[in-house]
């Protein structure tokens, strides 16, 4: 008997892109999600994105580096108010707690860093990043095969599957051990500005039967980007200019500080993030 499975990774907060995911996985007799984390954060709609994978059968959540910084807000956790982005992350945050139910932000706060799911006789293991840390640059694509290596250091696992890249990888670790990361959902990306003109959805299908995995299918979904783009208008979304040119160019701006330092001072956004983190 075969489980296909939709692995499904970093949304964020890009719900129209999620709904187009899920109707295509669904359309191929998805059994079950798996969601790898960053789900929320950095669109318009993370309360919608929540909404919709408790309306289906997801059977794995993973809390995500943007999960993280959210909870870090919200309990008061370091954050340099001198740093653009530190600043544009608590702004995001303050529109998606408005946003956000107290039993939502409860699950949130409790996400597991890890999953680990038996299939037939195949040993899967889910990650977001690394198994201790959610964050950083150290499974990026080019990044050194020891690096992966430290992805399945227990031998009794078969797959690892992970996210954060936002970019569909398929590689093993020197013991043969199988890596999979289906990509991002709602913001594709890739170093080469020509693969980059493509920015459909990315995920992951994933059949396993007795005989082990049967197929591994790595799908780009389009979807509609002016309907995300309306959403994120009508409800007041900050920085909707910089959302605008994410769609439009696959390019983010949280790392941009002179660009963000401005937008932020003419905003008054430093202002509104000192006051979100003092309330808390």
């Amino acid at each position: 008997m075969n489980t296909t499975i939709a692995v499904i990774s970093d949304s964020h907060g890009n719900a129209t892109a999620l709904k187009a995911v899920i109707k295509d996985a669904q359309a191929h007799n998805a059994d079950e999600f798996w969601a790898l984390g960053d789900m929320a954060f950095g669109g318009a709609s993370s309360a919608e994105c929540y909404d919709l994978l408790d309306s289906i059968n997801t059977t794995q959540y993973l809390m995500g580096n943007w999960e993280s910084l959210y909870n870090r807000a919200l309990t008061k956790g370091h954050f340099d108010l001198s740093n653009p982005t530190d600043v544009y992350f608590l702004v995001l945050s303050h529109y998606d707690y408005a946003r956000l139910t107290p039993e939502r932000n409860k699950q949130l706060a409790k996400l597991p860093m890890t999953g680990r799911k038996h299939i037939a006789n195949t040993e899967i293991s889910l990650i977001h990043n690394l198994p201790t840390i959610n964050f950083g640059h150290t499974l990026f694509p080019p990044e050194a095969q020891a690096n992966f290596d430290e992805l399945l250091p227990d031998d009794s696992v078969d797959v690892a599957l992970y996210g954060h890249t936002h970019t569909p990888i398929w590689r093993y670790t020197t013991t043969g051990q199988m890596i999979l990361n289906p990509g991002s959902v709602g913001q594709y990306w890739s170093k080469r500005p020509q693969l980059l003109t493509n920015r459909d959805a990315c995920y992951l299908l994933l059949t396993i039967s007795d005989h082990g995995i049967t197929d591994v299918d790595f799908r780009r979904v389009p979807f509609d980007i002016q309907t995300e783009l309306t959403f994120a208008r009508e409800h007041d979304f900050p920085y909707v200019d910089l959302y605008e040119k994410l769609m439009a160019t696959g390019n983010a701006s949280t790392h941009d500080l002179p660009l963000l330092a401005k937008i932020n001072e003419e905003r008054h956004y430093n202002e509104l993030a000192h006051d979100f983190l003092a309330s808390r």
